[in-house]
């Protein structure tokens, strides 16, 4: 087992990201795709998919690529820009990259999209900034 299965396997149990019917799609050290579809349930009161849902496939995405070196990390800031409303009942799209880690603080960068006739259609950016504690998730591996 590597620290990439490590994560994945604590994603399953995520308990939080299964409510919002979120999915791991890849992983990689330098970057993670998820999506999610935007089910009724997730509409606020104007009919259309919520800021917190949108907000929520992010996090979940940020929370996965940033301890995915067997490091626990925990975030420190997240900056989300809304773009537009996604239409409800579309499925939503994050794909994140790190931009830049040390030993003790990560920075990464995620665009959430849509898929509208085979282009994306942006709906949010979001930049977030973790600090690595550096315990393991897994004491039989090495901490990256």
């Amino acid at each position: 087992m590597n620290s990439l299965d490590v994560i994945k396997k604590k994603f399953e149990n995520d308990a939080f990201a299964k409510n919002f019917g979120i999915i791991l799609d890849d992983l990689t050290e330098d970057e993670v795709k998820m999506h999610m579809e935007l089910k009724p349930e997730l509409n606020n009161f104007h009919g259309r998919p919520h800021g917190g849902a949108i907000y929520a496939l992010a996090d979940a995405a940020f929370s996965i690529i940033g301890n995915n070196q067997n490091n626990v990390s925990v975030a420190l800031n997240c900056a989300i820009h809304y773009h537009t409303s996604p239409e409800p009942g579309s499925t939503l799209y994050v794909r994140g990259t790190r931009i830049k880690q040390t030993r003790r603080i990560g920075t990464y960068y995620f665009d959430l999209y849509t898929l509208e006739n085979g282009s994306e259609n942006k709906i949010a950016t979001m930049i977030s900034t973790l600090y690595r504690t550096g315990k393991p998730h897994d004491p039989n591996l090495e901490v990256k």
